[in-house]
């Protein structure tokens, strides 16, 4: 799986989950940079893998039969996991059963691998840092075309923000719009007027629906001749010279312009962002694939701005969709199963591929992937035997459940999950939090944000829905450390988080409103997943708690709350969990920095900027924690939101018609080495 952002939001997960949370305190070995003898330490040599440790041959043996179904709990919305509003562990399930992860993928010991039979990454050089990156000959995407150089090149584009115009943004859905000073996009009302974000705030939020933030009838986006890709990589960040590409086409060779730590986490393999034939050809009407290829390749190194406008404009939306496309293009992949069937937010169909030998070989031949949010109902269907394999959110009554099915047949599994459940406030909508509500005093705003967290009542949330699933539960006190990593204690002891909101403070939260001289109540509009009742529960008991100091906590749940994350204008705090992806050190990067992937409340630093730009350099590992102790400070004095809870976790199927079904901390969950399920019977 590679990962340019890499956690993912759970369900999004509503199990919720893209900013890079490092599993492991430390650093890979393969990721430091050179000593005096032109090695990586740890042994890496030049000419060696630079994806981590290569698998080699894969037993081909097994013969597809049977069906497995297995649920989650979100549907599905775009083919497309490398845009902002893409980014989703639901979707993320789906790319890995249709692709595997490319050149990179995790065992079930947390260990990368690098997929030689796909293809190889190799080392050329440390300084400056250049990596090739080599698809072997024969693979290809379920449409037959080949997978080559131009799929890399797409990946590198698309994310590494260096063909994007500085006038031209995207939207909340991938639209591409002209922008003000300040990165907003200019709306056009009915009458033509031009409505500025930045000159006349209330006119131009009267253009959008207060409830669910779309532009009202009438009004559009000011169109714009720029170009913008939504999505990015703080790795392809570092790489401003346009990647080189073989004469045979199936080698891209990267430059870095500085020292990047993660870079073993980080090739450009096409398995989130859509075929680059596939892109060419609908966006720049070439019908023949490889001439499609051709035209994409030549717009990137021609810098063709009207053709990279098109094949940005199709990038950003043409994958999303919620059913089965029309168009068979949209998706397409290289991996062991085929998407054969979607109904809408319902259920999916995967079918083994017959021809894929460039990877592991599944033992079932078709997969039913349900959609069912409710964790009662999902174990409900385990129950039922329509459902083999459930990972929902654990409850109390959940395990209950389970527990009462064991003589039929159902294994339950505790899961470790590198999971944890937070709330984050939004900065840049006008609202509650944002200093643009008082005049642009930040200092009010934020009084108004610590004061809102001061009456999160984290103790209650833990004892009365995670302790019962977890007994001995805490409160999770860090922003980029799973509790059980080695960093931990040092963040939780040292980083104020504790001292500022370890304990409920209702009469600190209603004196410092009284200093700040904002009157209450206080609307907070308060966005999470409809699907999930522990949620629901969470949202209950933060209402009623802030209520007491004056903030009126609004129910916002939502079906489709993971793609309107990127939309703060139909919010003011978030509560969603972020799921680690990748062992990468700098994997909370993108949830902090100015303008990262995950970060859409519009949070800005220069401090916390400085300190994760050293980081994604810095190879000591006791330098990462000293420059993760202060970003984490620095959250806190900011009151950039609050964590909750490490994620308990349950796992369960029925051994009556399958087997070798495994548990796993980081995402992809319960799929992580799907192809060892075997059907029984």
């Amino acid at each position: 799986m590679s990962r340019r952002r890499s956690n993912k939001l759970i369900s999004m997960v509503a199990a919720a989950s893209v900013a890079t949370m490092a599993l492991a305190a430390g650093v890979s070995s393969a990721s430091a940079p050179p000593d005096d003898t032109g090695a990586a330490a740890g042994g890496v040599e030049i000419g060696g893998s630079a994806c981590g440790t290569p698998h080699g041959p894969w037993d081909q043996s097994a013969e597809p039969s049977g069906e497995v179904r297995v649920a989650w709990n979100d549907p599905l919305l775009s083919f497309n996991n490398n845009t902002i509003h893409g980014n989703a562990l639901a979707n993320d399930n789906v790319l890995y059963l249709m692709n595997l992860g490319g050149f990179i993928f995790y065992n079930t010991d947390v260990e990368l691998m690098n997929n030689d039979a796909f293809g190889t990454c190799t080392l050329d050089s440390l300084d400056p840092l250049t990596i090739t990156y080599t698809i072997n000959e024969g693979v290809t995407w379920s449409d037959g075309v080949p997978v080559d150089a131009a799929d890399m090149l797409l990946v590198w584009g698309s994310l590494s923000t260096h063909l994007n115009d500085a006038d031209t943004v995207t939207t909340d859905t991938g639209l591409t719009a002209e922008a003000d000073a300040e990165g907003n996009p200019i709306v056009v009302a009915p009458d033509d007027t031009e409505l500025v974000a930045v000159d006349d705030p209330d006119a131009y939020g009267a253009a959008f629906d207060p409830e669910t933030g779309a532009l009202l009838e009438g009004y559009t986006f000011k169109e714009t001749a720029g170009v913008a890709f939504a999505g990015s990589s703080e790795a392809f960040q570092n790489v401003t010279q346009m990647p080189t590409i073989s004469e045979d086409g199936r080698s891209m060779t990267m430059v870095y312009d500085n020292f990047y730590v993660d870079y073993p986490y980080n090739p450009p393999t096409p398995d989130e962002g859509g075929a680059a034939h596939i892109v060419a050809s609908r966006a720049l009407g070439i019908e023949d694939p490889a001439e499609a290829k051709a035209a994409l390749i030549d717009a990137f190194a021609n810098d063709d701005r009207e053709a990279l406008k098109s094949i940005s404009e199709f990038w950003n939306t043409g994958f999303d969709t919620d059913e089965l496309p029309d168009d068979p293009g949209l998706y397409i992949g290289f991996g062991p199963y085929n998407v054969t069937g979607y109904t809408q937010r319902t259920e999916m169909t995967f079918e083994a591929r017959e021809d894929y030998t460039w990877g592991p070989k599944p033992h079932v031949q078709t997969l039913v992937y349900r959609i069912i949010g409710d964790p009662v109902a999902a174990a409900q269907a385990l129950e039922n035997e329509e459902i083999d394999i459930i990972q929902p959110q654990a409850t109390a009554d959940l395990l209950t459940q389970l527990s009462a099915l064991e003589d039929r047949g159902v294994v339950t599994v505790p899961d470790p999950e590198a999971t944890y459940e937070h709330i984050d406030l939004a900065v840049n909508n006008g609202g509650p939090f944002d200093p643009a509500a008082y005049g642009g005093d930040e200092e009010v705003a934020r009084m108004v944000r610590t004061a809102f967290l001061k009456t999160v009542p984290r103790d209650e949330i833990v004892s009365r829905l995670i302790e019962p699933l977890n007994p001995g539960a805490e409160p999770r006190n860090s922003f980029t450390q799973d509790v059980t990593f080695p960093w931990y204690q040092n963040m939780s002891e040292n980083n104020g988080l504790v001292e500022a909101y370890g304990t409920l403070d209702i009469e600190g939260a209603t004196a410092l409103l009284e200093e700040a001289g904002v009157e209450t109540p206080i609307d907070v509009r308060y966005h999470y997943a409809a699907n999930n009742p522990r949620r629901a529960s969470e949202y209950e008991l933060v209402r009623d708690s802030a209520a007491q100091a004056g903030f009126n906590v609004i129910d916002g749940a939502s079906p489709s709350w993971g793609n309107e994350l990127p939309n703060t204008g139909i919010y003011d705090a978030a509560m969603f969990g972020w799921i680690s992806t990748s062992t990468a050190v700098t994997g909370s990067n993108a949830n902090f920095i100015t303008g990262g992937a995950n970060n859409y409340y519009g949070y800005s630093n220069e401090r916390v900027d400085e300190l994760l730009t050293e980081l994604e350099s810095t190879a000591d590992p006791a330098r990462q924690e000293e420059i993760l102790l202060e970003v984490e400070q620095n959250l806190v004095d900011d009151a950039f939101g609050i964590t909750l809870f490490q994620f308990p976790g349950v796992m369960a199927y029925n051994s009556t018609y399958v087997d070798n079904v495994v548990s796993y901390p980081l995402a992809p969950k319960v799929f992580v080495a799907f192809w060892e399920w075997t059907p029984v019977g």
